[in-house]
């Protein structure tokens, strides 16, 4: 799996997460679990959108709770939509829930903690 034009990758399981990993070690990558019938997911779509175009050293991922029962298990996901921010694998944050202004923030700030550290190596 490649980085293609659009700022959103689609994850369909653990195989495909871990390819995503390998690939990009370095980046940030956040995994949006939602489900088609969610609303909640729905509403929060486009913001997840605008910030996949804003913030281009960060890799964002969507996946369907409904059919990446492995990646949902892995991460213990209760609800939709759940927000996971990880780095080479590892779980930095997890948000539960589609408030906007703290998808804006989080994604700033581990955005911003991935360019520093990148900047110290």
């Amino acid at each position: 799996m490649s980085l293609s034009k659009e700022p959103i990758l689609e994850l369909s399981d653990m195989a495909e997460f871990n390819h995503l990993v390998r690939q990009h070690p370095e980046k940030v990558i956040v995994l949006d679990f939602f489900a088609t019938w969610c609303g909640p997911c729905k509403a929060i779509a486009p913001l997840y959108r605008e910030l996949a175009i804003e913030y281009k050293g960060v890799i964002f991922c969507k996946v369907d709770v409904d059919e990446a029962e492995d990646l949902c298990a892995k991460y213990d996901v209760k609800m939709m939509p759940t927000f996971v921010f990880t780095k080479n694998g590892e779980t930095l944050e997890t948000l539960e829930g589609g408030v906007e202004e703290e998808l804006r923030r989080k994604v700033r700030e581990h955005s911003l903690a991935a360019s520093s550290s990148a900047v110290a190596h």
